[in-house]
């Protein structure tokens, strides 16, 4: 019996040690700097090592990033800024003068309150989740686990679809603000150039993906502030032709 006893536990430990070389194996080959770039841009296609299965029991709550070779790399100001960027878009800067036009400034404010009502109770509850449930991958991982694979899959189908789209969009756009100063250059030359910086931002890891978000999210921050500064100016007062505005435009838009 004690035989039998030493051989198993011999057992379980050669596969649990067997199992660790292989998870650093796999680690060292995602994290190893010293590969080449063409390399790394390989791998990064690759789908994430993990030693187990995504789990959709509810009852687990374990993270998960400790099991397949995740590792933080932005700093708390990247995230912060990126969050505070990535609600500062082309609806704002462009989207939003056509609906100032049509609708007037109380119902673009009116618009404002419902939207921003509705998303912040939508990001309270994903953080929640985020926190009792942590997942390496999307918020997609929650409706699997709360909902259906199926619907998960879905979720994350339509999210990257939707990335998809969303760029040319957003290239287009940044063309056709640099068409409004000059139109001498054709567009499409301006949405090259965009498309391209955008490709070499990539190259440049997750810290430099950071550091570039960071400093863009800066100027659009940076941007807002202007224009409400701008804004109250102009209402006083302050144009070209020193005329008082005050809430003319509420009522005759």
């Amino acid at each position: 019996m004690t035989t039998r006893l030493s051989i198993v536990e011999a057992d379980n430990s050669w596969h649990a040690s067997t199992d660790d070389i292989r998870a650093e194996i796999i680690n060292r080959s995602y994290t190893d700097p010293k590969r080449n770039i063409f390399q790394r841009i390989i791998d990064s296609f690759k789908r994430a090592p993990s030693s187990k299965n995504i789990s959709i029991d509810m009852k687990e709550t374990s993270s998960e990033g400790d099991q397949n070779g995740l590792h933080r790399t932005l700093k708390n100001r990247h995230l912060q800024m990126i969050a505070i960027g990535g609600s500062i878009g082309t609806g704002l800067f462009i989207g939003s003068g056509l609906a100032l036009a049509n609708g007037g400034p109380a119902a673009l404010v009116l618009c404002f309150v419902t939207i921003g009502c509705m998303l912040f109770n939508v990001c309270m509850a994903l953080a929640e989740l985020s926190v009792v449930f942590p997942v390496s991958g999307s918020f997609a991982a929650h409706s699997s686990r709360f909902l259906d694979p199926a619907w998960g899959f879905a979720m994350g189908w339509n999210y990257g679809l939707g990335g998809l789209t969303t760029m040319p969009l957003e290239l287009t756009a940044a063309g056709l603000v640099i068409n409004y100063w000059t139109t001498s250059i054709n567009v499409a030359v301006w949405i090259t150039v965009f498309l391209i910086a955008l490709l070499i931002i990539n190259l440049f890891g997750v810290r430099g993906y950071g550091d570039v978000e960071f400093f863009m999210s800066l100027v659009k921050v940076i941007a807002v502030i202007g224009f409400i500064i701008l804004g109250i100016v102009l209402i006083f007062g302050g144009g070209p032709h020193h005329e008082y505005i005050g809430g003319r435009y509420w009522r005759d838009p």
